[in-house]
């Protein structure tokens, strides 16, 4: 059960906050070094950079917030935070490419139309 007066839901959305920025830095770091990589230790590496990375932060974080006390719930959020990032990030980078893909070829267009006219003036 959550009490409000020990701050616990506050602590809740604080480590899903961190979780979620966690899984945008991981996302980010994955995508810029680990693009085409072939090597198999390579990825072992990195994961574990990582594993450790999230460990140690939400050790830093239960300590800070938390006062030291575990929290099964507060270890939860952490690992949704990321793992939602995790599922959604894809989907949001196909969107996102769509729209910017959508929004160039509209002002290509625009552009095209604005120097025709501007063209057939002369």
């Amino acid at each position: 059960m959550i009490f409000s007066t020990f701050n616990q839901l506050d602590c809740f959305l604080i480590f899903l906050f961190y979780g979620i920025i966690s899984g945008l830095i991981s996302n980010l770091f994955s995508a810029f070094f680990l693009i085409k990589q072939s090597k198999k230790y390579k990825k072992i590496i990195f994961d574990a950079f990582f594993c450790s990375f999230h460990a140690i932060k939400f050790n830093f974080l239960i300590n800070f917030y938390n006062l030291g006390k575990f929290s099964i719930v507060l270890a939860i959020s952490y690992l949704v935070g990321i793992l939602w990032i995790e599922l959604t990030s894809k989907n949001l980078v196909v969107f996102l490419s769509n729209k910017w893909y959508n929004y160039i070829n509209k002002r290509k267009s625009t552009l095209k139309i604005k120097h025709d006219s501007v063209s057939k003036k002369s």
